[in-house]
């Protein structure tokens, strides 16, 4: 008799580590998401020998109140964590963030350059929609009480494939103050892409309804001070490109990037 969780999602929002060597990954998750959807781009980099350790933040991966309990500044504690257990090993670190993790990864990049390789951003939440972005900013006043106000998400997360958005965890409540944090972490890291020197990767699907594709894509390529910097745009997915259809492209796009990277194995003498 199978035992087996049908649901691989309920049982993977827990932070992960694979071990491996020659070039370490910390991958950040999104706002409400969980490290599960990083966890196949984890196990596709660690399929070819590479540590990788996939954070949770903190509020993630639990209940709402949870969340709304938390702001921008946990968030980036947990991110600073997370790269400090990879420094223990003497590897070149890439940070890899999806959405607003792209935003953390950023400005470990720009406040960590010495320990930070390269950077990838994917799908990055530098603004939302108009339609989003405008109604929050008018609603910056009520911080105070925006742990007490929630949201409701209709509908499943931004993710083209029907299968992957039908078992991706989510929570349909969205605290006011979660939205509110990212905003304000916008705000912060935008202008410290000018002190980002380190190698990036940038991938973005065209098709992106929460993080509209030219707006961030344009702003990220023109302000990085990275050398090199390189956009890949994706067709066949939406916002969420770590679990939709282009999955294996991000993954194979990744190893590209990271291939110059990899730490020459220790010659044994004797």
């Amino acid at each position: 008799m199978d035992n087996s969780d049908p649901d691989p999602a309920l049982r993977e929002n827990n932070d992960f580590f694979f071990d491996g060597a020659g070039l370490s990954f910390l991958l950040i998750h999104g706002l409400t998401g969980t490290p599960y959807e990083m966890r196949y781009l984890g196990q596709r980099l660690a399929a070819e020998g590479f540590r990788v350790h996939g954070v949770r933040l903190a509020g993630h991966a639990g209940m709402p109140e949870d969340l709304g309990a938390t702001t921008h500044l946990n968030w980036y504690e947990s991110v600073v964590e997370g790269l400090e257990r990879l420094r223990a090993y003497p590897d070149p670190i890439i940070v890899v963030g999806l959405s607003m993790g792209a935003l953390l990864a950023a400005r470990l990049a720009a406040e960590q350059p010495d320990a930070v390789a390269a950077l990838a951003m994917l799908a990055p939440a530098f603004y939302l929609p108009p339609r989003r972005r405008w109604p929050l900013r008018l609603m910056q006043y009520m911080s105070a009480i925006a742990n007490r106000v929630y949201f409701h998400q209709p509908g499943g997360s931004d993710i083209h494939d029907a299968t992957a958005r039908r078992v991706h965890p989510r929570n349909r409540l969205i605290p006011l103050s979660a939205a509110l944090n990212l905003l304000e972490l916008s705000d912060y890291v935008r202008p410290k892409l000018a002190e980002i020197e380190q190698p990036a990767l940038i991938i973005h699907s065209r098709n992106d309804h929460t993080c509209p594709f030219e707006h961030n894509t344009r702003f990220a390529m023109n302000h990085l001070a990275s050398d090199p910097k390189r956009l890949v745009a994706l067709d066949d997915s939406y916002h969420v490109i770590t679990v939709d259809t282009d999955k294996d492209r991000v993954a194979q796009e990744l190893l590209d990037f990271a291939s110059g990277f990899r730490a020459a194995p220790i010659r044994r003498v004797g």
